[in-house]
């Protein structure tokens, strides 16, 4: 095993890990459902990409550096959001957790892994930590502050540079416009409308008022003040024919394939659309910006991204420095962190993007952010907004302007639901 991304020596000291005699004496020999001895019990989301055999072959090395024995389990619910309150109510619940964050329910049954220094270097640690407090950590992250276009399209409309200001933005789309192109600016169905508004805006929103969420949260601003200025944007390209109220009866997989085709200008989508266009490449080239901002001068604006393959310790373990060294092999180790990145598409400094330049071209615009921040969803951490259900919630409200609501209208809604939520 290998530790790139660690400071220091490569080798089992550089990751923290001892040998099986060692953590054998830290762990209870209880061997029970919680785990114990040199068992891990690690409870992960399984889907077409992220198979049982896959988790299987991450986790081997691990054991077989340290003989802890890891038992890789998928949900026995629907997801593992559902299944671990569930198992935590039965005593059962595993050790170690992968792909949820904590809740205010589940919060106080998460191991602090504040004191593990590794953990402090981990991407986003300090994003996702409450009050200093960490008590998950990821991977890498996934970018969301993402515009894709069309090279071609922009060429044949006279467009030589992406934009960079609202003002350029709408000069672009209007050239495409111009030169007839079925859609200047594609957005999609049901999840994808409120989460690609959120994208186009976290720049400027954050430049606006850094850490938002904590205005709102304070009293100082309105969720509605917060989001009316794109939707006030996003009206205006309703108006003017850029985006159609199609866009938002057209599933994000079919406007994906439509961009593909080359029937699109801009695409706003976060980093996971890289797997798909290395999968399928378009016949022309794709390009990747940030999104604009009111003044050039602060372009790139703050990046918004999430935290992922995040991973969470059950502090009721009784393999608890077993299940602490698993983690940190997962996010430190630099084949484990590539296999994953292989499992499913995260950026992270120092990962390899050879093989899917879109990846790489999303890893130059993270390096080039001046900061990254967390979108509205957020639900752990400093930058959570106190309320539950938010990214539905906006959603519905922003695809309230293709069917005529006026901006004013949706930024009133947010606001009311939040104070309704708020008040509890």
């Amino acid at each position: 095993m290998s530790a790139r991304f660690r400071r220091g020596a490569i080798g089992a000291s550089a990751l923290g890990l001892v040998p099986v005699l060692a953590l054998t004496a830290c762990s209870s020999d209880d061997g029970g459902a919680s785990g114990g001895g040199d068992q891990v019990r690690m409870l992960v989301n399984i889907t077409d990409n992220l198979t049982q055999a896959k988790w299987d072959e991450l986790v081997a090395p691990f054991e077989e550096e340290t003989g802890v024995d890891v038992k890789v389990e998928g949900p026995s619910g629907q997801s593992v959001a559902e299944t671990f309150p569930t198992l935590l109510a039965a005593g059962t619940a595993p050790d170690v957790i992968q792909s949820i964050f904590p809740t205010e329910d589940t919060a106080p049954e998460i191991l602090d892994l504040s004191d593990q220094d590794w953990a402090q270097d981990t991407p986003m640690a300090d994003l996702y930590s409450t009050d200093g407090t960490i008590n998950v950590v990821g991977v890498g992250m996934q970018a969301q502050s993402l515009l894709y276009y069309n090279k071609e399209l922009f060429e044949q409309a006279g467009v030589a540079e992406p934009p960079t200001t609202w003002e350029e933005m709408d000069a672009a789309l209007q050239a495409l416009e111009d030169e007839g192109v079925k859609k200047p600016i594609g957005f999609a169905s049901e999840w994808a409308t409120g989460v690609q508004v959120q994208e186009i805006w976290h720049p400027q929103q954050n430049v606006t008022t850094p850490g938002w969420q904590q205005a709102v949260a304070g009293g100082t601003s309105t969720l509605g003040d917060q989001f009316q200025p794109v939707f006030e944007h996003v009206a205006d390209w309703i108006d003017a024919g850029y985006t159609t109220a199609d866009d938002v009866a057209t599933d994000s997989g079919t406007q994906e394939a439509n961009f593909i085709a080359g029937d699109v200008g801009i695409y706003p989508m976060g980093s996971w659309f890289t797997t798909t266009l290395a999968a399928s490449p378009p016949d022309f080239e794709v390009g990747i910006f940030a999104p604009p901002v009111d003044d050039a001068a602060d372009h790139p604006g703050p990046m918004g991204a999430t935290m992922a393959f995040p991973y969470m310790v059950w502090n009721g373990t009784q393999a608890k420095d077993a299940a602490t060294q698993l983690v940190e092999y997962l996010v430190t180790d630099e084949d484990a962190i590539a296999a994953q990145a292989a499992m499913d598409n995260f950026n992270r400094e120092g990962l390899d993007t050879s093989a899917n330049p879109y990846a790489g071209q999303v890893q130059e615009l993270l390096d080039a952010a001046p900061s990254l921040v967390v979108p509205g969803n957020q639900t752990v951490g400093d930058f959570a907004l106190p309320v539950a259900g938010f990214n539905e919630k906006f959603t519905e409200v922003a695809q309230g302007l293709w069917q005529g609501t006026a901006p004013a209208d949706a930024a009133g809604q947010l606001t009311a639901w939040y104070d309704a939520e708020a008040a509890g």
